[in-house]
């Protein structure tokens, strides 16, 4: 059917226009040495091609086909984005050069612009899985004898903070499917933007975060964590969040009704609930380019929330 599928001109045109700003400074040009006089003119800038390359992972277009998809854009030539529309090669060639941080970047300025519209105080924080591999699970799960270890390679964990209410997501990285969501914390939160850490007033968290470091860490940002403690936190009668967290828990049930959002950090879920319902196409080998084509959905995602308030 990919034959036959095609790529919407008008889609393709308003997701470079929206993202032109963005990936110019993220994807900058090479500085190289002049050239002898006569060499051939460049196919196009950098970050139109790597702007398509996004935008065939998305649809899980091969290389192969790409050109062939493209060759119905006529306004990428007509508009002087490109000269003429590159080869197979080229498309494989910068999707190779791009890094991993690039696009991660690329999501989180595309997260912060829309959460700034909608003007949010609030985000939540958590972490899903997604299959990168192809092949048997039955097998690796017969012979694993309960180990999680020889599953590992199938499977990657995504981490996201997402702002509420607008639901955009703001910071993002990837981890093994072995790594506990705790772990990570602290490099989601070192990616996350200064200007919204002081806008936040609350973020909320289950009980995988419930460590006194990342308790401490969001008390010092301003912020009020809204985490439930687990069964065997105990109370030191310190003034820490951690213990001032326990103490209202065991001394004022209610509170739990009251202060516990747990439709907040159902938002996370309903995010990558809304990914997974397209099917995500990963046909490449290396490690490096698969986190690449994972990544892809959540920019995607991300555009579709800024573009709602242009086609309204």
């Amino acid at each position: 059917m990919l034959i036959l599928q095609k790529l919407d001109p008008q889609v393709v045109k308003q997701f470079i226009e929206i993202n032109k700003d963005l990936v110019r400074r993220r994807f900058p040009e090479r500085r190289r040495k002049e050239k002898r006089k006569g060499g051939a003119p460049r196919i196009g800038e950098k970050w139109v091609i790597v702007l398509l390359c996004v935008i065939g992972r998305i649809e899980g277009v091969p290389w192969r086909l790409l050109p062939l998809k493209l060759s119905l854009c006529d306004f990428l030539v007509r508009e002087g984005y490109l000269r003429v529309i590159p080869s197979k090669t080229t498309f494989h060639r910068a999707w190779q050069n791009t890094k991993v941080g690039s696009l991660e970047s690329w999501i989180r300025g595309m997260g912060y612009i829309r959460a700034t519209q909608w003007e949010d105080l609030e985000c939540a924080v958590d972490s899903s899985g997604f299959k990168i591999a192809t092949g048997s699970l039955w097998r690796y799960l017969k012979w694993a004898k309960k180990q999680l270890k020889k599953t590992s390679k199938i499977f990657r964990k995504v981490h996201i903070i997402v702002s509420l209410p607008s639901r955009a997501v703001v910071s993002i990285t990837t981890s093994t499917s072995i790594t506990h969501d705790s772990k990570v914390c602290g490099k989601l939160f070192q990616t996350l933007s200064k200007r919204l850490i002081k806008r936040f007033k609350i973020m909320h968290m289950d009980k995988a975060y419930w460590d006194e470091d990342i308790l401490e860490w969001i008390e010092q940002e301003g912020m009020r964590p809204d985490v439930p403690p687990k069964e065997n936190a105990i109370d030191h009668g310190t003034t820490s969040a951690h213990d001032r967290i326990v103490r209202a828990y065991t001394d004022y049930p209610g509170l739990i009704r009251h202060n516990n959002h747990s439709e907040q950090r159902a938002s996370v879920e309903h995010v990558f609930g809304l990914i997974k319902l397209r099917p995500l196409t990963i046909n490449d080998r290396k490690l490096n380019n698969k986190l690449k084509t994972l990544l892809c959905p959540f920019l995607w995602y991300n555009f579709l929330l800024y573009a709602q308030s242009l086609w309204r």
